[in-house]
């Protein structure tokens, strides 16, 4: 048996070679493998039973094993042989001597060796042992073999292969099974998994049916492990197939075509409202489409007559959906207002087969072109103003709309009571130009009342307009210039600090404005703007209190007024402002607001009623006369005048951005025009039309904020072209037509380089007063430095303190002059990097030859009364600061003259002359002296310039002479000397080039500069 079993242990893997073998060159289905396992166990089992039906036919006797055993043991002589013949017998019949044989038998069997002859030698068990354990390897081995796998493979529930089938090129590709219906024509993609491949390697063949036979194609592999894919292309009749590999063979499956609903045409019926002006379009197909808000949307659809029962539905982006109504002439219809964008896709579907997919068309886009609001503002006076109570007031109003301008009024409000006045508008216009006077003698003022004006204007949108207001201004009423009133009080000036009584009546002004402004808002942004409102209010207040409680007990009495009463009633007015703005009630608040205007109106026009009284009683001369309508003081619009280098500042942030907004407007044009070139159509057109939106919102909020700082349309008018160039740019992109999107692409460019030099012209002309000042600043120095240095040179002992504290003061006011000067260059970097190197190299240069030092030894030398060596140091401040005021002239004239195309014509001609000269002709040396002529005799301030005549005059004498060519020498002289001239009113060309070829090879691109700066300023934080 045990021989039986080891042989049956080596015939296994013997057999399972044998199949393995056979499976790799006749490939076995997994279905069928199972069989030839089988067969292979059988046989297995049969060469068991017949070793061990052999090995028990074969078994020894019991003669023949006693025999073997007295062999192996000789001393037993014939006792084991007589003891097994006796076994057979019946033990009652045995003699005594067979009894005998039969009991030392038994005493011997325990001293016997069995194993010699009885039982098989060491080598038959190792024999056997070897070969049970090479087959139970062998065995072992054998369960990973192909056929063995196969086998089990099939006993298992996960199948080997999978399939499926979607349409072939569909992005986001929905999966069918392996049979499904398509609309006929459409291309199907068969898909098959292979998740158990044959002997470690995958692949997949396709069978189907054609002309009667059976055709099979190897299927391609794809991107995915173990995936194989067929195409079937245009599918027009039912195509069998199946997919089988090396080990699996799958089942037949079918693929049917259908006739799908088919649209023939969509045609969209665009009708604008009736308040633009515009008229009704139609468009057919799909695609992005811009319409005025509130157009009304007819869609119409035809669809052919088979099959006979279709449903049409439209898929929004929110997964709704909402069907069409079919009419009696069997086309489908939709009707629609557009009050916000709206996009989806058309889908059609047959309603005889409900599983079957609907046919989706191309994606509709319509972006609704908002009606915005109207605009308006007061262009003139567009301040506030003082004058007296019998003055009339002159307004210009300025109103635009997107389709039309249908009414406008003037808000006059006085004493709480409000009064609004329609202005006569007719026709409807987009742009309006109006004028309305204010008579104030109407109104029953007296001096201190305040009057506060602003204009409305509604559009003709439809049912209901919009409404914008302008900004509020304010008048102040105050005496006529020369009128003399009595008082008494003490000398206010004298005895106390001046009361910042402007600041008060402007911060008022400003919580006014921000009121009205907040009044427009809702929600969390209505409650921050109050709280803003309150706390504004809150800081007036406690600004009013310490006044008083500085001032308590000094302030006069004027006309019987006390000021201090006024000062705390107006401190409580503005505290009701504060607890109604936190309480978010800000109409109630403006009320309190309005009485405490009122009440520092007033205090400041008794204030300005006491300051003239004195000033003419004591008889002064030379002040200053109060300003009156003609003359006016600064209020908050004009008051304190704002700060030119923070104005620059804004300014160049705005430049900045325009740059930006140019470049990727030129970026995107390029894409555009190779759009165009390349025919390109869908989606990229789209990916162009977001980039186009993407700029035109960056461009409206450059706009808006630019508005909000001018306050004037006219500062954004380049801006409004732009946008609406982009829109245009972006409509004709979303219509799939970039050749039409390119020109407007252009003008807008053109329109945000338009802006570009608006910018830069504000800009320089912000610098230049700047400049002015600054350099009208440097002279008064220098002539005070000259008088003190006059006064010095002529004084004696005991004159030497007063002396110094003039010095003191000058030295003080030229140490912030050149501070100035750098924040200054600080503002024009974005500007021009000129106008910066040349401001910094002047403070730089002053301060290299001592001004602070020669100041300061001038101070100290008047303190010892050494008055020779400080004339001498007040001379080289005074020098110094003359040289200063040269150079912001210098660098003023300039910017002045920056962008100046005449004068730049004029140096390049004269730089030609120069060079052509030695070749020029009699003929052409006179022509060119005369355009020279008149060129140099229109240089700005050129009558008042010795030079400049007298270069006007050589060349006009050379122009006329008979042989111009004797002058050739002094005329080279001449041309050099003009050209020295006019270099003089820009920065040299070499220097600009210089700057640019710097900038260009070392500057961050503009879109990186940001986080450059960011990047430098962290480190210079040291995080």
């Amino acid at each position: 048996m045990t021989v039986a079993l080891a042989a049956a242990f080596v015939t296994w893997p013997g057999l399972a070679l044998l199949l393995d073998a056979y499976d790799a060159a006749f490939p076995i289905l997994e279905s069928q493998a199972v069989k030839y396992v089988f067969v292979a166990l059988g046989l297995t089992a049969l060469v068991f039973l017949l070793l061990s039906w052999r090995a028990w036919s074969a078994r020894p006797n019991p003669e023949q094993v006693a025999i073997d055993v007295e062999k192996g043991n000789p001393q037993l002589m014939d006792l084991l042989n007589c003891a097994v013949d006796l076994h057979d017998r019946d033990r009652e019949e045995y003699t005594y001597m067979e009894r005998r044989v039969l009991e030392k038998a038994e005493q011997r069997a325990e001293t016997i060796s069995w194993e010699r002859g009885a039982r098989p030698s060491g080598r038959f068990w190792s024999a056997v042992v070897a070969g049970l354990l090479a087959g139970s390897l062998l065995t072992a081995w054998s369960f990973e073999r192909s056929p063995l796998q196969k086998t089990f493979d099939s006993l298992l529930d996960e199948p080997g292969l999978s399939v499926f089938t979607t349409k072939t090129g569909e992005t986001r590709a929905k999966e069918h099974p392996a049979s499904y219906e398509f609309s006929r024509g459409t291309d199907v993609s068969v898909f098959a998994d292979v998740t158990r491949g044959h002997r470690g390697k995958k692949n997949a063949f396709i069978e189907f049916e054609e002309n009667g036979k059976v055709e099979r194609l190897e299927m391609l592999e794809t991107t995915t492990l173990g995936r194989f894919e067929y195409v079937v292309p245009g599918l027009a009749e039912p195509f069998i197939y199946r997919i089988v590999t090396l080990s699996i063979e799958g089942d037949w499956q079918k693929l049917n075509p259908f006739d799908p609903p088919v649209l023939e045409e969509a045609r969209w019926g665009i009708t604008p409202p009736s308040y633009t002006g515009l008229d009704a379009f139609e468009e057919v197909g799909f695609g992005q489409r811009r319409v005025p808000e509130g157009s009304h949307i007819e869609l119409s659809l035809q669809v052919a007559s088979t099959p006979p029962h279709v449903v049409a539905h439209i898929l929004s982006e929110v997964n709704s959906s909402s069907e069409l109504a079919c009419n009696d002439e069997g086309f489908f219809e939709l009707n629609r207002v557009l009050r916000q964008n709206w996009s989806g896709r058309l889908a059609l579907k047959d309603s005889d087969f409900p599983q079957r997919d609907a046919v989706e068309h191309e994606e509709f886009v319509f972006s609704v072109i908002p009606d915005k609001p109207p605009v308006v503002e007061i262009t003139e006076p567009a301040k506030d103003l003082e004058v007296p109570s019998d003055g009339q007031l002159l307004m210009e109003i300025f109103a635009a709309d997107d389709y039309g301008v249908a009414k406008a009024e003037v808000v006059v409000s006085h004493g709480g009571k409000k009064e609004s006045v329609n202005v006569f508008l007719d026709p409807v216009e987009r742009e309006k130009t109006l004028s309305y006077i204010i008579d104030l003698s109407e109104l029953s003022l007296a001096v201190g009342d305040v009057v506060s004006y602003h204009a409305t204007v509604t559009d003709n949108k439809e049912p209901e307009g919009q409404q914008a207001r302008s900004e509020i201004y304010f008048i102040e009423i105050l005496p006529p210039e020369g009128e003399e009133i009595e008082g008494d009080g003490g000398d206010m000036a004298a005895e106390q600090k001046e009361i910042p009584i402007r600041d008060f009546i402007n911060q008022t002004k400003q919580i006014i404005r921000s009121t009205y402004d907040a009044l427009g808002e809702e929600g969390e942004e209505r409650e921050r703007r109050s709280i803003a409102i309150s706390a504004d209010a809150l800081g007036l207040k406690h600004g009013m209190t310490k006044v008083y409680d500085e001032n308590d007990g000094k302030f006069p009495s004027v006309d019987g007024i006390d000021l201090g009463e006024l000062l705390n009633e107006a401190t409580f007015h503005i505290e009701q402002t504060e607890i109604f703005a936190g309480d978010n009630e800000l109409k109630e608040s403006l009320e309190p607001s309005e009485e405490t205007l009122r009440k520092l109106v007033l205090m400041y026009a008794l204030i300005r009623k006491q300051q003239k009284m004195k000033s003419k009683g004591k008889g002064k001369k030379g002040e200053k006369q109060e300003e009156t309508a003609d003359k006016q003081e600064p209020s908050e619009e004009q008051g304190e005048p704002s700060d030119p280098a923070e104005e620059l500042k804004q300014l160049g942030e705005a430049l900045e951005q325009a740059r930006d907004l140019k470049e990727r407007q030129n970026e995107l044009n390029s894409k555009i025009g190779r759009a165009s070139r390349n025919g390109r159509k869908g989606e990229p057109n789209r990916e162009l039309a977001k980039e186009q939106d993407e700029i035109q919102e960056d461009t409206e909020e450059l706009r808006d904020d630019f508005y909000g700082k001018s306050g004037r349309i006219g500062d954004v008018r380049s801006f409004d072209r732009a946008g609406k160039e982009m829109q245009d740019s972006k409509g004709e992109l979303g219509k799939d037509d970039p050749q039409k999107a390119k020109p407007h692409g252009d003008l807008a460019a053109e329109a945000l380089s338009d802006a570009i030099s608006e910018i830069e012209g504000k800009m320089s002309s912000i610098a230049a007063d700047m400049l002015g000042q600054l350099e009208s600043q440097g002279k008064g120095l220098a002539k005070r430095q000259r008088e003190n240095a006059e006064k010095t040179e002529a004084a004696g002992a005991g004159s030497g303190e007063p002396l110094k504290g003039e010095q003191d003061g000058i030295n003080e006011e030229a140490k912030d002059l050149l501070s100035k000067i750098e924040q200054a260059g600080m503002a024009l970097r974005d500007l021009n990097e000129n106008a910066t190197e040349d401001l910094f190299r002047s403070a730089r240069e002053a301060r290299g030859k001592g001004i602070e030092k020669s100041g300061k030894r001038a101070s100290n030398a008047l303190l010892y009364e050494a008055f020779p060596q400080a004339k001498r140091e007040e001379d080289k401040v005074a020098g110094e600061l003359e040289d200063v005021a040269e150079d912001l002239a210098d660098v003023k004239r300039k910017l002045q003259n920056q962008g100046n195309a005449a004068l730049a014509e004029l140096a390049k001609k004269l730089r030609d002359t120069q060079r052509q000269l030695p070749g020029l002709g009699d003929e052409q040396l006179k022509e060119r002296s005369d355009e020279l002529a008149k060129a140099i005799g229109d240089l700005p301030g050129g009558e008042s310039d010795e030079r400049v005549r007298n270069l006007t005059q050589f060349f006009e004498q050379v122009a006329i002479d008979e042989n111009p060519s004797q002058a050739r020498s002094a005329a080279s002289a001449a041309v050099a000397q003009a050209l020295e001239l006019v270099e003089q009113f820009f920065w040299k060309e070499a220097v600009e080039e210089r700057l640019r070829r710097n900038h260009e090879t070392t500057a961050a691109p503009r879109k990186y500069k940001r986080q450059v700066e960011e990047y430098f300023r962290r480190i210079a934080e040291g995080n």
